[in-house]
């Protein structure tokens, strides 16, 4: 985890970055890139980093949207960060809006 101090002066917030590279095959690699989110405090911003992605199957997109929700529902802060494939399947998915993406 990290700390992002706002060069606006507002308050630092800790922030999870849950980083996912190569090929997402399979509901089971994508949990265990999910995972460590749920033992963090609701406070803490989630960045899910899929920008190293090269493949990503709709089976392992479940655990995301999952997290997705549960964010959703705490008021955490959840951006997502994706390579061009992720871009691809999340669209073809009608996932763009569930999975708000970041620069």
């Amino acid at each position: 985890m990290s700390t992002v101090v706002d060069p606006h002066g507002d308050p630092a917030t800790d922030v999870l970055v849950l980083r996912g590279a190569g090929d997402l095959a399979d509901a089971h690699a994508a949990e265990k890139i999910v995972a460590p989110a749920a033992a963090a405090d609701p406070a803490t911003a989630l960045v899910l980093d899929l920008a190293a992605v090269t493949y990503l199957t709709t089976e392992a997109v479940v655990p995301f949207v999952a997290l997705a929700r549960r964010c959703a529902s705490e008021g955490t802060s959840l951006r997502v960060v994706a390579s061009e494939p992720v871009r691809r399947k999340l669209a073809s998915l009608g996932l763009l809006s569930t999975l708000a993406l970041g620069p």
